[in-house]
């Protein structure tokens, strides 16, 4: 009796086994720790290129174990001072993502794995919305290598902080790219560990991630209170609202399609070459060439040479003389494709600008920039004594007397 109670003991236990592993719901228990079935892909990023390249490689930014430190330590300090270039305090971020919904907050707050705690901030929003950089920075990491982020952006802040954006559907910066905040830098996706389109922001100071939700100006009603609570209580600076600057509208995406006018003018052309020089001078700049062009979007232009009078009409634009050589300076933000002598115009130097607008310093005394340089409104450029400035739009010679801003009287 005691044997055949001892057999049906174990064979009841071994019948308990074997429909716990047969159980779907505990497989599916069990598959929900599977992360293996995500994909990191595809992987869309732009290609290095230029000058952002070259201040990439100098600065050793753009590779995975640049991205780690970023994640576990304090930014370097050569990363610091490169991503200072604007010499502008950051002391609050700008919600990423214009009209994005709050999903998810800093902390213990998952319900899948409440022993793992989420770093960030999840916004959501629709496929290919613009994400956007939180603060005046530079891009430290643009690609998909880091395991469970997607197609991923991190930049460094001048103030130590390291922003992370991740999930994108596709990054439209690359590694050694001067940011400026409300600059776009990627499109909204679900690469990565996602389960539905959203970016994971992330700020971390010294390589501990910190909340950053009472730090955002904008968002939606309910991250504005805490940001008004937090700054009532005395523990961040004061919230502003998101200006014109911050949501100016982005340059086109490398791989869109020209625009009409351009179509049939869109062979490559290398930046610096008289070829490309002679070819914006006639048609507009291609997509390709115009995602090249960094920084804010004007409706003017500066007017390009402190002390100098406007000296009339010429075939390529207008004259600004001077007594004596003084100072040039671009008339907009943008990225120099031409620096070197032009034909009858000697010395000049091309810009060109987010807006797809094209600016000429030509007859230069002296030139202080090189190809690739990215220019911010203002900067000095070059010397001239009798400059000779051009402003084209779409390819076509504009007069831009009646779109000078500070021009003498």
């Amino acid at each position: 009796m005691r044997c055949t109670y001892t057999v049906l003991l174990t064979l009841g236990v071994s019948l308990l086994a074997a429909q716990a592993a047969a159980d779907p719901g505990d497989q599916s228990e069990r598959a929900r720790y599977d992360y293996s079935r995500f994909s990191d892909g595809p992987r869309r990023v732009p290609t290095p290129r230029g000058a952002s390249q070259r201040r990439a490689q100098s600065l050793g930014l753009g590779t995975r174990e640049s991205a780690s430190r970023l994640l576990h330590h304090a930014p370097d300090p050569s990363w610091l001072r490169a991503a200072s270039w604007r010499e502008r305090e950051v002391e609050r971020l700008l919600w990423p993502v214009d009209d994005g919904n709050y999903v998810r907050g800093f902390g213990f707050v998952r319900h899948t794995r409440p022993d793992l705690r989420h770093d960030g901030v999840d916004v959501s929003a629709p496929v290919g919305t613009v994400v956007r950089a939180a603060a005046d920075g530079i891009v430290a990491y643009s690609d998909n290598g880091i395991r469970g982020y997607g197609n991923c952006v991190i930049l460094v802040h001048p103030n130590g902080w390291v922003s992370l954006y991740a999930h994108n559907s596709r990054t439209t910066v690359q590694p050694g790219w001067r940011v400026r905040r409300g600059e776009r830098i990627a499109l909204v996706g679900s690469t990565g560990i996602s389960r539905g389109p959203h970016v994971h922001f992330e700020l971390r100071r010294d390589g501990r991630p910190i909340d950053p939700l009472a730090l955002f100006d904008g968002g939606p009603a309910f991250v504005r209170r805490v940001a008004a609570r937090a700054f009532a209580a005395g523990r961040v600076p004061e919230p502003e609202g998101p200006s014109p600057d911050d949501r100016r509208a982005p340059p086109p995406l490398p791989d869109a399609p020209p625009a009409a006018a351009s179509e049939a003018h869109a062979t490559p052309t290398a930046l610096g070459t008289v070829a490309l020089a002679r070819r914006l001078h006639r048609f507009a700049p291609s997509a390709d060439l115009l995602a090249q062009a960094s920084g804010r979007i004007f409706s003017n232009v500066l007017w390009p040479m402190r002390g100098g009078a406007l000296g009339g009409r010429t075939r390529s634009g207008v004259l600004v003389a001077s007594d004596a050589p003084q100072p040039v300076r671009a008339a907009a933000d943008g990225t120099v494709v031409f620096a070197g002598r032009l034909g009858a115009r000697g010395r000049t130097v091309i810009v060109l600008h987010p807006m797809g607008w094209v600016t000429t310093y030509a007859a230069l005394d002296e030139v202080h920039v090189a190809v690739g340089d990215e220019v911010a409104r203002g900067a000095w450029i070059a010397h001239a004594r009798r400059l000779r400035f051009d402003l084209r739009i779409d390819g076509r010679r504009v007069d831009p007397r009646d779109r000078f801003a500070q021009a003498p009287d």
